[in-house]
């Protein structure tokens, strides 16, 4: 297809100076009042992978959360924004008239550099245009109510899953009828700095079917997931300084700030573990990749008095991005959270108090923790006061895991292992009230740690401490 003369070119060649002197880059374009569509086309030299460019679009309110989009990062570089459609990623809406951005990410340069060109098209009629694909904007009617008649209860969800609002291939409804068909309750759908999603989510959720909007804040220094937001949240952090003022607004907002997959090629978590997160996804995809490592990095925090939330996300991309890679289903792993019901915000409650397990699927194993002393008992995530006591009394309840073993953990390392010997199998001990904290893992006989490190487990399932004080 041979495309008109655009209204802007922009062209150059990006270099590791360009990288070490910002991230971002800004091209500023003006837009006619009454303007009724905006095309815009981004090309460059990916220099056989070696090169990782990324883009996104700020209107006239500026570059900020008022003035935001869209982002696509590196999935895409044919962009449409109309008052009645968009590219996925994007936001459609009213065209304002005045000085737009568009922003470039340099996520990888390298030494030969990275020759670019731009193109942006303004048309004055909404039936103009590129041709580029897009979405419509979705009808925004009552939401749907999620029933929250079962009650308390166990609910088993996935809190990291990815749409073609980034850089999946698969709408929303192929995630939904995943989840649908995979048995969860509730799914995160955190695709990377956009929101876009969002409005999409509430025809798809149902009384069986939680979807919650989210977003991955995803940057060249590590990911992290907030989940139960509409509003986006910048992404442009540098240093662990920066990555504090958005989990300040995030706390500011109500809502939980979660590191992602802190592991090689997760990518890392690069900022420190001092910033005041909220959660860490201990578990993403199968366990074989690499989660030993975020399992390490977790279990550094609670051995530093961090009481930092354990949760899994399988970072399904749906259908797979990685088509040979695609071993792996939504809910691979699940992430149990015990809420009051299978609302947003009684899920989001029960992850903050820490009332969370992982299972490798859906079906499970399934392990709840509790211990008791001088008549009282808590659940994971809870606390227990000690005063007068030396020992507590802990269970674990375990389900599906005949054949494998329960660890029982503190913060001196590994207390306990126990034989599971049947499928639903308990077990009752005593732990010091000086351990700390107590928790549960369900890990397979060693003749099934092959590929793993010297002395690592193969996980099925994973719990959240009890607390003793």
């Amino acid at each position: 297809m041979t495309l008109p003369k655009p209204t802007y070119h922009f062209q150059g060649d990006f270099t590791p100076a360009d990288k070490a002197e910002s991230d971002f880059h800004y091209f500023r374009f003006d837009v006619p009042a009454g303007t009724r569509r905006i095309d815009i086309r981004f090309d460059y030299d990916r220099a056989d992978g070696r090169n990782a460019v990324d883009i996104g679009l700020f209107d006239a309110h500026g570059d900020n959360a008022d003035g935001f989009r869209g982002w696509s990062g590196s999935a895409r570089g044919r962009i449409t924004v109309s008052e009645r459609d968009a590219t996925p990623g994007y936001l459609p809406g009213p065209l304002p008239g005045g000085r737009w951005t568009i922003i470039i990410g340099l996520y990888r340069v390298h030494e030969g550099g990275c020759p670019w060109e731009l193109d942006a098209w303004i048309w004055p009629d909404p039936g103009m245009g590129c041709g580029f694909p897009t979405v419509s904007r979705p009808h925004i009617g009552k939401r749907r109510t999620v029933s929250d008649r079962t009650g308390p209860r166990w609910y088993r969800g996935d809190f990291q899953s990815h749409t073609y609002h980034s850089d999946a291939k698969g709408a929303p409804g192929d995630l939904a009828a995943a989840a649908r068909a995979r048995g969860l309750d509730f799914v995160a759908v955190t695709d990377h700095n956009t929101v876009s999603q969002a409005p999409y989510l509430r025809a798809l959720s149902g009384h069986e079917l939680l979807l919650i909007p989210s977003m991955e804040v995803t940057t060249y220094y590590g990911h992290g997931n907030v989940w139960g937001i509409h509003h986006w949240l910048d992404f442009r952090c540098r240093t662990s300084e920066d990555m504090a003022r958005v989990i300040e607004e995030v706390h500011r907002r109500g809502r939980l700030f979660s590191v992602n997959h802190p592991k090689e090629n997760g990518p890392a978590w690069e900022y420190g573990l001092d910033l005041p997160f909220d959660c860490m996804e201990v578990w993403q995809a199968p366990w074989a990749s690499r989660n030993w490592e975020s399992r390490r990095f977790w279990m550094e925090l609670l051995g530093r008095g961090r009481r930092v939330v354990a949760v899994g996300g399988s970072d399904r991309h749906q259908p797979p991005l990685y088509r040979l890679l695609g071993y792996y289903e939504l809910g691979t792993p699940t992430t149990w959270v015990y809420a009051e019901s299978l609302t947003q915000e009684a899920i989001l409650a029960g992850v903050r108090a820490g009332h969370v397990f992982i299972s490798e699927q859906p079906a499970g194993p399934r392990v709840e923790l509790t211990a008791e002393v001088n008549g009282r008992s808590i659940m994971m995530g809870d606390e227990l006061p000690c005063q007068g006591a030396s020992k507590v009394s802990v269970r674990a309840h375990v389900w599906g895991a005949s054949g494998k073993a329960l660890w029982l953990l503190t913060r001196s390392g590994l207390a306990e292992v126990v034989p599971i010997t049947s499928d639903e199998f308990e077990h009752v001990t005593q732990v010091s009230c000086d351990a700390g904290f107590v928790r549960a893992e369900i890990v397979y006989p060693e003749s099934e740690w092959a590929g793993l490190p010297d002395g690592e487990p193969r996980l099925a399932a994973l719990g959240n401490p009890v607390y003793f004080v």
